[in-house]
């Protein structure tokens, strides 16, 4: 990541973590001890973030040599043969070192040079030691990971076993994933797949592809390549788009309006490589890499990091604001005599318990919502089985048999297996879809669900600044109405209605996963504004993290290859009559349906799907729950410390006054020096 992008974030992140703090320490002495708490775990968090980089690609594309040029350096192994056969990181440290994570849970430290032994297929002794590896860091002095990047090598794209186990664990958590393609081979088949398998449609805006080796093409020929190549990652991508939102819908059209915004970048990373150990500016430029690096960098700061910084500012805001409120409160009452304040403390204590019980009952009302929508979409569940079966046996249908497939049983068995890995997909492809679609209908109930708590709300913010006024001088009504302003003018930058403490969404559809969202209008339009402010407003990064359910699907479609499209070959070896083609098709299409009737029969989508339900509809719960107590309790405090402040005599009363003044002033402090930072935010949200 450049140097310049890199220093612009971090600039911003200190005035984040430096507001943070100053507001932190106000809420600290205002006995706010669980707003300050959520604000120390978001400051940690914004100090310790690290962009994940995924570089994604088939064997034999440079994959490797694209990472050593990152790097500048030659750190892995390169990838002339299927190499990696681990996941491996590269973090920067100044001490060059591998940690080689067994599955048993030991860990070892060897010289980089070293690391071959461990994570390749170069020698049988390498791969038999990879199955034991879970995976691998390597720690090293690289300028391109000092900026708070860490670099995710990946199995290759057509090693299908070990590139599955990680995609449901690893692609959720990347910033930005690169793609490695070639143009000897323009996005092939096992690519194709990836973008319609292994990420979601709103990941999208996540990728860049990486065309290696343009120097081996002629410069005549070029552009036609390239935009070849993006033609066929345009239609994988609205097929995608139109099989889970369908061809009628506003994500479909936003997709085709912006298909144009595809990253694709062609390099040299040889050349680049050689550039940069040789210190040749001139071959780097030459080479590509300066637009790729620039791409990623942007895609990083501008883009990932600004999105990262949301929930904290909102955070900040709503916090700082709800301090205030506090303060104003206390300085009001100071004014008034211990006799008027406690009739005002019995009656506040009394619309407090009320108003947490009647939050107690809309929060039960939004958990139940889960199994409402469970039971509301469980025909489309039955009716995700019935999808996957017509996709599998259209196939099967469609297939070209050819009798020399059958003519001996060596022939027979390298058809089986051809034919059943070819199903195999067809039944991951289909299912990836089917659940991406149902995970759609979820985050949209959940936004819709969360909306309709507006109302309610609205009336829990007017009941707590009822308690307000009740205890301050009239001229307090107008320092509320301004800090109600306040609130409602941040909200407008995050597309949220604010409530006291919490920003309660006015949600438009929440379609990705909580920790994949992208920009408002990423690659497919696949996230609203709306749904960037749910999930920063919410704090949903702390959610579980929900995405395609890889184990489901490929235990699905493993069962399928493992049993029944084998039968035929059994059948042969017994001595019975080699099957013709037909025989063979019909077959095919029993152990099809076979294998479907037994995914129904295991309700292995329908347990899925209702598990999934109750941890987000649980999460989201917990935590607007988790924000208005807090604010409850924060009036709660204030109610006690303005009863001490009242038995004080004058002059403590009136240094009690001034120090809260000095909190207000601080946190007024705080307000200004964010709001560029605020108004860069809604500016890139609004150009999304």
């Amino acid at each position: 990541m450049s140097s310049s992008a890199y220093s612009g974030y971090q600039a911003m992140v200190t005035d984040v973590t430096v507001g943070i703090s100053s507001v932190d320490s106000v809420c600290r002495k205002l006995n706010m001890e669980a707003q300050a708490t959520e604000l120390g775990k978001l400051s940690e968090k914004l100090r310790s973030h690290v962009f994940s980089v995924g570089i994604m690609g088939e064997f034999k594309r440079g994959k490797s040599t694209v990472i050593n040029a990152l790097l500048g350096q030659e750190i892995v192994p390169a990838d002339i043969v299927p190499c990696s056969a681990t996941l491996n990181y590269i973090r920067w440290d100044t001490e060059k070192r591998a940690e080689i994570h067994f599955k048993d849970g030991t860990v070892s430290t060897v010289a980089v040079e070293q690391l071959s032994d461990y994570v390749t297929k170069l020698t049988e002794e390498s791969e038999r030691n990879a199955e034991n590896v879970e995976d691998a860091v390597v720690y090293y002095p690289t300028p391109f990971c000092q900026n708070g990047v860490q670099i995710v090598d990946t199995p290759g794209l057509n090693d299908d076993e070990r590139m599955t186990a990680i995609s449901e664990n690893v692609i959720p958590t990347l910033d930005a994933i690169i793609m490695v393609i070639v143009p000897q081979s323009p996005f092939s088949a096992s690519e194709a797949e990836f973008v319609r398998s292994k990420v979601m449609t709103s990941d999208l805006g996540r990728i860049i592809f990486v065309v290696n080796k343009i120097d081996l093409v002629d410069e005549d020929e070029r552009q036609r390549i390239l935009d070849h190549i993006k033609d066929k990652i345009a239609t994988s991508v609205l097929d995608k788009t139109a099989r889970v939102y369908g061809d009628d819908s506003p994500e479909y059209r936003s997709a085709k309006e912006k298909i144009g915004s595809i990253k694709l970048i062609p390099v040299s990373a040889k050349r680049a490589l050689k550039g940069k150990m040789k210190n040749s500016p001139d071959m780097v430029e030459e080479s590509g890499y300066k637009d790729f690096e620039e791409a990623l960098s942007y895609l990083l700061t501008e883009e990932r990091g600004l999105l990262d910084l949301i929930h904290p500012i909102n955070m900040l805001m709503s916090t700082g604001n709800e301090a205030l409120q506090t303060i104003a409160t206390r300085r009001d009452a100071l004014e008034m005599s211990a006799a008027e304040f406690e009739q005002i403390q019995r009656d506040s204590i009394a619309k407090i318990e009320d108003t947490r019980a009647r939050k107690k009952e809309e929060i039960l009302r939004l958990r139940s919502k889960s199994g409402t929508l469970f039971y509301d979409l469980l025909p489309e569940l039955k009716k995700a089985y019935d999808d996957v079966s017509d996709d599998v046996e259209g196939f099967i249908a469609a297939y070209p048999l050819d009798s020399l497939d059958f003519k001996n049983k060596s022939a027979m068995e390298e058809f089986t297996e051809k034919i059943s890995g070819e199903i195999n997909k067809k039944i991951e492809g289909s299912l990836a879809i089917s659940t991406e679609r149902l995970l759609t209908k979820l985050h949209e109930s959940i936004g819709r669900d969360v909306d309709a708590m507006n109302s309610f709300g609205e009336k829990f913010n007017k009941d707590l600044s009822d308690i307000r006024v009740s205890i301050a001088k009239p001229a307090l009504s107008s320092v509320v109405g301004g800090i109600s302003g306040a609130l409602i003018d941040t909200a407008a930058i995050y597309g949220t209605v604010f409530l006291t403490g919490m920003a309660v969404p006015g949600l438009g559809s929440l379609i990705s996963g909580y920790k994949n969202y992208g920009l408002k209008g990423a690659l497919v339009g696949g996230v609203s504004g709306a749904a960037i402010g749910t999930a920063v407003a919410l704090g949903l990064l702390a959610t579980p993290v929900v995405g395609i359910p890889f184990a489901i699907i490929m235990g699905a479609a493993s069962t399928f290859g493992g049993k029944a499209v084998t039968r035929f070959v059994f059948g042969k070896a017994k001595g019975e009559s080699i099957p013709p083609a037909e025989q063979v098709r019909a077959q095919l299409l029993d152990a099809a349906r076979e294998n479907m009737n037994e995914l129904r029969k295991s309700e292995a989508l329908e347990n899925w799907f209702r598990t999934t339900c109750d941890e987000l509809y649980s999460s989201v719960a917990d935590s607007i729950d988790s924000e208005w107590e807090n604010s409850l309790r924060t009036l709660e405090e204030t109610l006690t410390q303005i009863h001490v402040d009242l038995e004080m005599n004058a002059e403590n009363r009136k240094n009690t006054e001034k120090e809260l003044e000095s909190y207000a002033q601080s946190i007024r402090e705080v307000i200004e020096n964010i709001q560029p930072l605020r108004e860069k935010l809604n500016s890139a949200l609004n150009k999304a």
